[in-house]
């Protein structure tokens, strides 16, 4: 499992991804940024990428019903909670997944451990069977001297 996390800029809002060109880059979203919070050597770094392009231009036969401050009010709530929902949709499975990871790892320390011990267990029960045999050899060698 691999987790990646990424950082997008919210507002301004721009509309990404309805127009791309033959190699893939998007040429409807101006001035986006896109964070990338990884690690290098041990350290957090952030990579910054930004997003330029043309920006489009509305037709001027195209008419709004509504006044386009209206429709941005009534859209912001609705784009703002599917956001948040969506970070913590992503947070509740990366925390998932650490779990997941950490129950793996005890898992396998688990197994390890029961190896270990059992190696250890049938070493002692080995010297003690070994350390009464001794004895009873012993013991029957002292016999046979006495008579």
């Amino acid at each position: 499992m691999m987790s990646d996390p990424v950082i997008c800029t919210l507002l301004p809002l721009s509309p990404k991804g309805v127009v791309v060109d033959a190699n893939g880059n998007c040429l409807d979203a101006n001035e986006d940024e896109l964070f990338r919070l990884t690690t290098k050597e041990g350290k957090l770094i952030v990579q910054r990428e930004r997003m330029s392009g043309k920006k489009p231009e509305l037709e001027p036969l195209l008419q709004f019903e509504q006044d386009p401050v209206q429709i941005l009010d009534a859209l912001m709530p609705l784009y703002l909670n599917s956001q948040i929902l969506r970070s913590l949709q992503e947070s509740l499975a990366s925390e998932l997944a650490s779990r997941m990871n950490a129950m793996s790892n005890a898992t396998d320390n688990a197994v390890e451990l029961k190896k270990t011990l059992s190696v250890a267990y049938n070493r002692e029960r080995q010297a003690k069977i070994t350390s009464e045999i001794l004895e009873i050899v012993a013991g029957a060698e002292a016999l046979s001297y006495t008579d």
